[in-house]
């Protein structure tokens, strides 16, 4: 009978390749090149990770992690100011160096994504996820779901989107100027919608 893997290991082998892809792709990823990269055998990660693909997702998650927080979270529990602090802080974790790479591994895994068979479908079901609980929040506040849907959709692409900026230009100070500003036209936006919606009543 097979010994049951170790979840602690895991998670440490899981913390020791993703130091290791800080300067690598995904794409270059073998269990060979990383066996010799982590010095260990390819037995000790076919057997936590099973495969290939698996090892891949299993990364994907672990970067992913970081929107846990938002995913468990009630939005009829979050004021303007809670909302306004969980864009901060996600935006405080992009910004730092390491989590720019891991913000690149994952945007690879999005672009892999889309012509794979079967896709992973992790990066669509966060972005869904960051869309439904945005459009709830708004509508929460008293706009009407088409509208909040649209500013939802308006609100989750941006964030991504200049994650993305920061990925590829490493200008943390101007892509951190256009997150103040996008925070701004977001509850702007809010409060304009609010405004208008009371005008009607």
């Amino acid at each position: 009978m097979a010994r049951p893997a170790k979840p602690e290991r895991k998670s440490e082998l899981l913390a020791a390749i993703l130091d290791y892809l800080m300067d690598k792709t995904l794409a270059e990823l073998t269990f060979r090149s990383l066996a010799e990269g982590l010095g260990v055998s390819s037995y000790v990660l076919v057997y936590h990770f099973g495969h290939r693909e698996q090892l891949v997702t299993e990364i994907i998650r672990c970067i992913e992690s970081r929107l846990d927080g938002v995913r468990a979270t009630d939005v009829r529990d979050i004021d303007r100011e809670a909302w306004r602090e969980f864009l901060l802080v996600s935006w405080r974790w992009t910004m730092a160096q390491r989590n720019r790479h891991l913000a690149r591994l994952e945007f690879e895994a999005t672009a892999q994504d889309v012509v794979a068979d079967p896709p992973r479908g992790t990066a669509q079901e966060h972005f869904r996820m960051l869309h439904e609980k945005a459009r709830d929040w708004l509508v929460l506040q008293g706009i009407r779901e088409e509208l909040a849907d649209t500013d939802a959709r308006l609100f989750t692409a941006a964030f991504y989107g200049l994650q993305f900026d920061f990925v590829i230009n490493n200008q943390p100070g101007e892509a951190s100027k256009a997150f103040e500003l996008m925070m701004l036209v977001f509850f702007n936006n809010l409060d304009r919608r609010l405004a208008s919606e009371g005008q009607h009543i």
